[in-house]
């Protein structure tokens, strides 16, 4: 399985960066401005392959891949896919006493499924302002042998496990990975930022736009991604996912994509007070149900509809724009 723009100064930046806990004497470490998170070889390949990043070349405990930076101090790693590998690999990051990231913003750029919606083309890319488990709570057939989810118990999230309260908030404890909420001003950056990009497309996503009814335009949009590790297609696994959305952000959010690492990159960031340092920027690559006419089997049969060279391309293109933003606010 896998919105425009507020304009932020550089206090609020600032602000962000300097959250996180002081560390004592870390004069030595490096300090990067942005560390560009990658899950599998086409999106590590789409950053790697540039010699920019070529400058600095650190072995980190725990990664699969380099962590490899250019002269503005950017650096890009594959975390491997899923979850575990992703909150693996940023803990890994985190811990390495090379390191300095009490300024470091951390963002997850890659591809993602998409919502079947109109104004949702393929190659479209996503800000994220929310990050949701798709796993947590309970998935189970239904007396009328439909798929079905229902929500964990309060105590499951609470702050106090022996006398929950607030049980309508699911993002009230980050030492629960259910919901975590992208930080308004990185957030608002990134927008503004994405405002002039310009995305590409090609025919064979014009061709997949046209089976599913999309628009055939990509643009940038904001929405809600959901996390899980399972490849999921079909028009009640996509209810469920807005479902869950809806309810743990309070009918804030929207879900719009689907993917597989971003709940272990911020679940780890937030153990380290780290939460507000991140941004979660993905391309449609394929749409969450199959095409009209087709089942769920069929699709499994032959293999899902990608424009996934498209998505990453579009994905990079957006995430470098902020990056550019983040490098020209001072701290």
């Amino acid at each position: 399985m896998q919105i425009k723009g507020v304009v932020v100064g550089f206090c609020a930046l600032a602000s962000v960066m300097l959250s996180a806990p002081v560390s004592a004497s870390v004069d030595s470490r490096y300090t990067p401005k942005v560390i560009v998170l990658t899950a599998f070889p086409p999106e590590w390949h789409a950053w790697s392959t540039e010699k920019s990043y070529q400058v600095k070349k650190m072995m980190i405990t725990g990664l699969i891949r380099p962590l490899i930076c250019d002269t503005h101090r950017v650096c890009v790693t594959e975390t491997g896919e899923g979850e575990i590998n992703a909150a693996v690999s940023v803990a890994s990051i985190i811990k390495d006493t090379q390191l300095d990231l009490r300024k470091t913003i951390f963002v997850r750029s890659g591809i993602a499924g998409g919502v079947d919606q109109a104004d949702s083309p393929l190659g479209s890319v996503y800000i994220n302002d929310w990050v949701i488990s798709w796993a947590f709570g309970h998935h189970y057939l239904s007396d009328k042998k439909a798929l079905a989810w229902a929500p964990p118990g309060c105590n499951d999230y609470a702050k106090d496990f022996e006398h929950p309260t607030d049980c309508a908030n699911y993002a009230q404890n980050g030492m629960e990975n259910l919901a975590y909420r992208i930080n308004p001003r990185l957030l608002s950056l990134a927008e503004k930022a994405a405002q002039t990009v310009k995305l590409e497309n090609d025919s064979a996503a014009i061709s997949l736009d046209d089976k599913f009814h999309l628009q055939k335009q990509p643009r940038v949009l904001v929405g809600a991604t959901i996390t899980g590790d399972d490849f999921w297609i079909g028009k009640q696994d996509q209810e469920i996912a807005q479902k869950i959305v809806k309810l743990y952000t309070q009918g804030t959010g929207h879900y719009t994509n689907t993917a597989m690492e971003d709940l272990g990159d911020i679940a780890a960031l937030s153990r380290f007070g780290l939460a507000n340092h991140y941004l979660s920027i993905r391309g449609i690559s394929d749409i969450d149900v199959p095409p009209p006419g087709e089942t769920e089997e069929s699709i499994w049969a032959k293999g899902d509809l990608y424009a996934g060279e498209l998505a990453e391309k579009n994905a990079v293109l957006v995430t470098k724009a902020v990056i550019q933003e983040i490098l020209a606010t001072k701290d």
